[in-house]
Order: structure tokens, then C-alpha cells, then sequence
């Protein structure tokens, strides 16, 4: 009985553990990413390059944004000068269609401004990396006119797209001011605790189970 209590609290452990060490953290305000980034090189994008047409996908010098569905791309994506953060220029889309940012080499941190989300009603506003994990950045979330929220994202696994959807139909969203770095994973105090609770426990499964040598069974 104690070995099973044992062998279940290792697996609570480490699944705990691996689950901490590779989720997505996620930042609604500048200053807590950035002090998330430890220091790491930050590339910025303000869409300032807009390429001569709208068509899917836009090719910007650190990154290419592309629309993907069949409700809105055709009519309603590209760049806009409607709600730019930075500079004269930003990217946007409209549910239930979804957007995606591609980037030439993998990334482990993104940030963006985005704009007049949830004007349409209350929506659920979620990113998906490549590298399978995801995010639900708001929940119900309503917004008047011309409001702006920022969203960031930092994994320990590296990916290479962000793709953004929303629950509301016929919300239009506006993106401006992306940011993107790669930082080097320090594990969260807990996940080491998590992990050292896993070993000791491992190691005293094992000690139990040990073999006896027969010289030190009394003859």
C-alpha cells in the first residue's frame, strides 16, 4: 500500500512539474512582459512596410501575417491606418475568420497591441503557437470603440506562428506594435520543489525495495 501511495505521488509530481516547466505564461500589461524577458534582444514590428496589396499573407520585414478562413479575408484584412499604436500603420482581421503571425526563425516570447476587441459582444479572445499549446487571453470579454489591450505570450518551448481567435463573429481587430525575443527558460521555484519531492520519493520506493542479502538474515 505504501509502495502505490508512493508511486502515485511520484507521478502527481512530476506530471505537475513537466506540466509547470512547459505551459505558456501569458501578460496583459507592458511592464510585467518585459520584466518577464530577463534582458533578452527584442525585435519590433510597427507594420510600417505595407506591401502593395492586401493579399493573404502580408509580407513585413520580421514576420508574415495571413488570414485564414472564408467570412471576412477576402473583404476585410490587410494594413489599416485606423488604429495604429506606433507609427501610421497596423494589421487587422475580423473573426470568425482567425489571423496568424509566422516568423523566420522559432521564438519563445510575443507581445502585441491589439485593438477594438469585443466591440461585437462578449468574446473569448485565445492564441495558438505551432508548438501546440495555447492560451485563452480573455474570457467574455467586452470592449468599447477604439479600445486597446495588449497581450503577450512567453512558452518554454520554442514556436515559430501565433494564430488569434475570437468567439464573437464579426468582431474586426486591429494589431500594431509586435514584439518578439528569445528568452532562455528559468524553471519557477515551485517546479524545482516539484521536482525534489519527485526524486526523494523515487529514492525511498527504491531503498524499500531494496534486495536483502542473505548474510544479513540470522542463520
Amino acid at each position: 500500500m505504501t509502495n502505490q501511495f508512493i508511486s502515485y505521488a511520484c507521478a502527481i509530481s512530476f506530471t505537475c512539474t513537466t506540466a509547470s516547466a512547459f505551459a505558456a505564461t501569458t501578460y496583459l500589461d507592458q511592464a510585467s512582459f518585459t520584466s518577464a524577458l530577463g534582458g533578452a534582444t527584442t525585435t519590433f514590428e510597427s507594420f510600417e512596410e505595407p506591401p502593395a496589396d492586401n493579399l493573404s499573407p502580408l509580407v513585413f520585414p520580421t514576420v508574415e501575417v495571413s488570414c485564414d478562413g472564408s467570412e471576412w479575408c477576402s473583404s476585410f484584412f490587410g494594413t489599416s491606418s485606423v488604429m495604429p499604436t506606433d507609427g501610421s500603420f497596423g494589421v487587422y482581421f475580423s473573426t470568425p475568420d482567425s489571423i496568424t503571425f509566422t516568423f523566420s526563425s522559432p521564438i519563445t516570447a510575443f507581445a502585441i497591441n491589439v485593438g477594438d476587441l469585443g466591440t461585437r459582444g462578449a468574446t473569448d479572445f485565445s492564441a495558438t503557437l505551432s508548438n501546440g499549446n495555447s492560451a485563452t487571453l480573455f474570457t467574455s470579454f467586452t470592449g468599447m470603440p477604439d479600445n486597446q489591450a495588449f497581450v503577450g505570450l512567453i512558452d518554454t518551448t520554442e514556436f515559430t506562428s501565433v494564430t488569434f481567435q475570437g468567439s464573437a463573429p464579426d468582431d474586426g481587430i486591429y494589431f500594431d506594435s509586435m514584439q518578439t525575443a528569445l528568452v532562455t527558460a528559468v524553471p519557477e521555484p515551485h517546479t524545482y520543489m516539484l521536482l525534489l519531492i519527485g526524486l526523494g520519493l523515487l529514492g525511498m520506493t527504491r531503498y524499500q525495495n531494496r534486495p536483502i542479502s542473505m548474510a544479513a538474515i540470522p542463520q
